[in-house]
């Protein structure tokens, strides 16, 4: 079972443990299983931590865990694997999806990899016969990388608000909203 459990460090931030890996290439994204569950929430909280993602408890991801998918890697210590990456995509209605918690390790980050995941979850998308998916983010310009263009979050459909108003930003939200057509 992957785990990376978050541990309080000097500021109280989650940890994940540093990871071995010699070629991103050879990750294997597939879908999450329960025992991923642990691993993503350490993975996904320590940037909710920094104010960078909406953070996700285990009660959250046990439930949507269908909607995930993750990538491991080895620990660096030689322990069990660690999640390196994860996300989801959320269908709203018959026309809509959303790309959720896009997290990616530090260490994994500026190797393409997060681009790969963002592409899998796209293309998922496409199985699913969604004609557009959509991401609220807090970093624009990588999603901007994967195709995705800003748009006005007043033109979203009721089916997002009612999500919306599940979430503690509700009435302060700072995320920018990002349409892909497929």
């Amino acid at each position: 079972m992957p785990i990376a459990i978050p541990r309080s460090g000097a500021d109280d931030r989650p940890i994940v443990p540093d990871v071995c890996i010699s070629d991103l290439s050879k990750l294997v994204i597939r879908p999450a299983t329960v025992e991923d569950v642990h691993g993503m929430s350490a993975l996904i909280n320590q940037y909710a931590s920094a104010n960078v993602m909406l953070a996700r408890g285990p009660q959250y991801l046990y439930q949507h865990i269908q909607d995930y998918m993750v990538a491991t890697a080895p620990a660096a210590d030689g322990g069990r694997d660690v999640i390196v990456a994860c996300g989801a995509v959320h269908v709203l209605w018959a026309d809509l999806g959303e790309i959720r918690s896009v997290a990616v390790h530090p260490s994994c980050q500026g190797q393409g990899f997060g681009r790969r995941l963002v592409s899998m979850l796209v293309e998922r998308c496409r199985s699913l016969a969604l004609p557009r998916v959509f991401v609220f983010t807090l970093v624009p310009d990588f999603f901007a990388k994967c195709g995705f263009k800003e748009f006005d979050r007043d033109d979203m459909p009721p089916s997002v608000w009612v999500e919306c108003s599940k979430c503690p930003k509700f009435y302060c939200c700072d995320e920018i909203a990002m349409l892909l057509p497929l």
